[in-house]
């Protein structure tokens, strides 16, 4: 009989949990950006494509790109399902959590 061994798992995770939803929004706050909560997301839209020190700030806080929305998007750590073929605004409550040039 062949003696099987097991590999121990040595893999080193670096990997930081998820902000929460209201460390996305002090975020976008601090950065003067238009954000609006839907649902358990936080999306930040521009009138005008912003500059590359502006974008690349989002993909390193974790926002992604929606092309099909023109919205940069934050899932907060909470994963769903491709809304591909509905709109989370008529889904979800939504709302402004900082606006660009004032208050929230």
């Amino acid at each position: 009989m062949a003696k099987q061994t097991e590999k121990a798992d040595t893999s080193v995770s670096n990997e930081q949990p998820a902000p929460s939803l209201s460390q996305v929004a002090a975020f976008c706050k601090r950065l003067n950006l238009t954000a609006e909560q839907v649902g358990g997301w936080i999306w930040v839209s521009f009138a005008e494509k912003p500059d590359e020190a502006i974008r690349q700030a989002l993909r390193d806080f974790g926002f992604r790109w929606s092309y099909r929305r023109k919205k940069w998007a934050h899932n907060c750590g909470v994963p769903s399902r491709s809304a591909a073929k509905s709109d989370p605004w008529q889904k979800y409550e939504h709302k402004f959590v900082s606006k660009a040039g004032g208050a929230a």
